[in-house]
Parts: C-alpha cells; structure tokens; sequence
C-alpha cells in the first residue's frame, strides 16, 4: 500500500460495563460501530457513538472508554498510519473527527478486517480504495465553519451529540414533541440526552425547539399578520402548537409580546421604519448570522425592545 499502512484490523466485543484505560499512540485509530452504544473520551471530551458511526482519533490524542457509559457493543477497528504526505498532513491537523450515519460504509470495513494482510494485488487495491473512501466521508461530511451542524445557531462549540439533537430539532420543528423517538433515533435514554443538552446549552431540549419554532413564524407573521384573515391559531398549529394559550405564552417568553402585539406593531407601519427595524434586526441576529444558543435567545428577546424604539 503505498497511501496506508495497516498496524491491525478486526472486530471486537465491548461487554457493558468493560474500561478501556486513557492512553496514546502514533498511528490513526478508526472505530465503527456494528452494534450497542459507547462513549469515547478523547482529550477530555466525550465523543458519544450509537450503532452505524465511526469515529477516527489522530496519533497522540490521550484516549478511552470510560466505565459503566456503554452496553454490549461490537466494532470494527482499524489501526494505521497514513503515509502519503498530503492525506496525513490534513487528518493530522483534524481534531476527533466523528460520522454518526455511516452505515453504508459497514461492508468497507468487514471486507477490509478480512482482507488487509492479502498479498493479492486486486484486493490489496479494493482494500486501500474501501479505506480512502472511509477517510474522505469524513471530508465530505465535515461542515463549514459558519454555523456547525446548525442552520440557526453556532453549534461549533457543543458536543458531537447536542450537534445531532440541534440538527434534528431544526429538520422536524413542525413536529409533534416526542423525546422518546429523539432518543431512540440518536441511541441514548431521554434522560442522557436531557442531562447533555441543558449541561451544555443551559436550556432545554423543549425550549430549543420552541426557539425555532416562534423564530420561522416571527418571519411569517411580519408579512401576513396584516391580514386580519390570515388564522395565527392556524399557523400556530402548523408548527406543532395544538393549544392556543401555550402558543402564546411560549411566544410572549421568548419575545416579550404576544403574536396579536407583535402583529399590530407591525402592521400599523406596513413598509415603514418598524418594518425595516424588524427585518435588519431579524437578518442581523436571527438569520444571516449563526450565533450560540444563549445569544440567540437574548437577541430574540431584544425584539421588543427595537420594535418600541422605532415605533416612537
């Protein structure tokens, strides 16, 4: 192989409860889940991993897996160096990089345990191919700076984790609440996600997801709430809210006004300065610009006060 050098590959069995002491090495560590749950802690930081992801640490990053964070999990791992120059300078310079839906690179990794010593030239080529497709899924994955793994909010300083819970959150807001399906999907307890979230966000699984929420229906209301036909209860219900006191409650919290203030402030200044305000304050903190959780929240608050400062 002249782009890899394989140290070992095969398949192991964690049993729930088994320690993997902190330690390090000089070579790349590749790990892909087949089955079960496990937490990897690399440098300090928790990297949870569910069944069908992969994570690959860099040569000298201190990790394990602590005790008691894992049920019965089986992985496939592959030890290596890479040795073409280009490729190791950039996944070198990586931090842990992790793929939670890599589950159509699993027969990769059982032909490339099976087949990594072969003398024969053919599959000592599919074997380096499978292997250089593995490693730039993660390129392809990796996103922007701007806004990571957040269309509204700066998730780069969260966990892998909270990453994938804002992620699902703003791809299915107009959804019915159901912490126990988000578990499910992500393949921790509701509990764990609960706990992780709030630790990191300082807000809660159901309050993110009433940000974006009222977030897209400030921008609708802005253009349709002068229509004294257009049914706010309606548009409530659209994006998951079935009552219409806790619409309006959740929409005074996170605003400061109730829908039927917002739109007659609005309204009374169609195409005016309030209009204007509303629509650079909203591009400018809410919209254009990514920013982290708590900042968000505070800048949505602040609508209030730029609607009232404008409307004198």
């Amino acid at each position: 192989m002249e782009k890899m050098q394989f140290i070992w590959s095969g398949e192991t069995e964690l049993p729930a409860g088994w320690e993997l002491q902190p330690h390090v090495h000089d070579f790349f560590h590749l790990a892909y889940v087949r089955k079960g749950t496990l937490i990897f802690r690399a440098d300090g930081i928790d990297y949870p991993l569910s069944e069908g992801s992969m994570i690959l640490i860099p040569p000298f990053v201190v990790h394990g897996v602590p005790q008691d964070t894992h049920n019965l999990c089986i992985q496939y791992e592959v030890l290596l160096r890479i040795t073409d120059p280009e490729l190791k300078s950039f996944f070198s310079s990586q931090n842990v990089l992790v793929l939670h839906d890599a589950s159509n690179l699993e027969s990769f990794f059982a032909y490339i345990r099976t087949n990594y010593r072969t003398t024969d030239s053919l599959c000592s080529s599919c074997v380096d191919s499978f292997l250089r497709t593995i490693l730039f899924s993660f390129i392809a994955d990796k996103p922007s700076p701007e806004g990571v793994s957040g269309g509204y909010v700066d998730s780069s300083r969260y966990s892998p984790l909270v990453q994938r819970i804002i992620s699902h959150v703003e791809k299915n807001y107009n959804e019915k609440y159901d912490l126990s399906s988000l578990a499910a999907s992500l393949g921790f307890s509701k509990s764990y996600l609960c706990i992780v979230f709030r630790r990191e966000t300082g807000i809660t699984i159901s309050d993110y997801i009433n940000y974006n929420r009222i977030r897209k229906i400030l921008i609708i209301l802005q253009y349709n709430g002068y229509n004294k036909d257009y049914p706010v209860h309606e548009l409530a219900y659209q994006f998951g809210y079935t009552n219409a006191s806790y619409f309006n409650r959740v929409f005074k919290k996170l605003t400061g006004m109730t829908p039927t203030e917002f739109i007659n402030t609005i309204s009374k200044y169609d195409d005016g300065p309030v209009q204007s305000a509303f629509q650079e304050y909203y591009n400018e903190y809410l919209d254009l610009k990514r920013h982290p959780i708590q900042e968000s929240l505070e800048y949505m608050r602040g609508l209030k006060d730029i609607l009232e400062k404008n409307e004198l």
